[in-house]
């Protein structure tokens, strides 16, 4: 089974990257540009088998594109470039929002104390990574900040938005230089 999988995964590493979504990755990756050729090529194949892999939803009533998943999966597969990876193989559904979303939850303040409530979110991961839900405009937007920043500073970094956490409005950033 192994061997078919990977059998499977080079030869979608190895099609050809479709235009309008490497359009998309450099519109909305900026430093997609500063990788190396070899790197891009890197990102590209893991991109297309990301795509193949993981199952995406809109929720909230956003109907998902080509945008939306390209952008999403790049941001995800920057963390796997030069790395022997499997995929995140725990992650298979992504639900994208199109803005923050309301949960209700329960949650311990202190002690025996709890609060409920409608709890406000950019995003989330399950406690077993089964599925990953995100904010589309936070996502786009938290990633063309992370980009401002870092072209100012590392002319070869790479860094990747993994997943937005909310309560707080915290964003989990996680960044990867050479």
């Amino acid at each position: 089974m192994f061997g078919l999988m990977k059998q499977r995964r080079r030869r979608l590493r190895a099609q050809p990257f479709p235009k309008d979504w490497l359009a998309t990755v450099e519109s909305n990756v900026p430093f997609f540009r500063r990788l190396s050729a070899s790197d891009q090529a890197e990102l590209l194949g893991n991109i297309q088998v990301f795509l193949a892999e993981k199952r995406f939803e809109g929720c909230g009533g956003l109907e998902l594109t080509d945008e939306i998943r390209v952008t999403i999966a790049a941001q995800a597969c920057l963390l796997l470039l030069h790395r022997k990876t499997d995929y995140f193989p725990r992650l298979l559904t992504i639900l994208v929002y199109p803005s923050t979303y309301s949960v209700e939850e329960k949650r311990p303040v202190e002690g025996p104390v709890w609060e409920e409530g409608r709890m406000t979110r950019l995003g989330e991961t399950g406690r077993t990574l089964g599925s990953m839900v995100l904010s589309w405009d936070a996502t786009k937007s938290r990633l063309r900040k992370l980009c401002s920043r870092w072209s100012a500073g590392f002319g070869d970094a790479r860094a990747a938005i993994i997943l937005a956490r909310s309560n707080e409005n915290r964003v989990c950033l996680a960044a990867v230089r050479r």
